[in-house]
């Protein structure tokens, strides 16, 4: 006797073929373990997403320190080519 799986019998569209129908409870049972198989899978893009938004964070943090960095050289090279341009150097 081959083995009917709840969460496959699910899936199709219920009538009076194979050889024992399933109760309903069977059926709900698999209906719920469909349910907790799609719970699982919007948890895993959940977490991708959490993992995104953590690098995301991250490299906007260097990338304010770096464009700080710029502001700072850019200010003092600015001072250097006013003394140069007075005639101080």
């Amino acid at each position: 006797m081959a083995t009917r799986f709840f969460k496959a019998e699910s899936r199709i569209d219920w009538g009076k073929e194979g050889n024992t129908p399933l109760t309903i409870e069977e059926i709900a049972c698999g209906c719920l373990l469909r349910i907790a198989d799609a719970a699982e899978k919007m948890a895993g893009n959940y977490t991708a997403l959490q993992d995104q938004v953590a690098y995301v964070k991250k490299d906007r943090e260097r990338l304010r320190s770096q464009c700080d960095r710029l502001c700072r050289s850019n200010a003092a090279l600015r001072g250097c080519l006013k003394r140069c341009k007075k005639g101080g150097d």
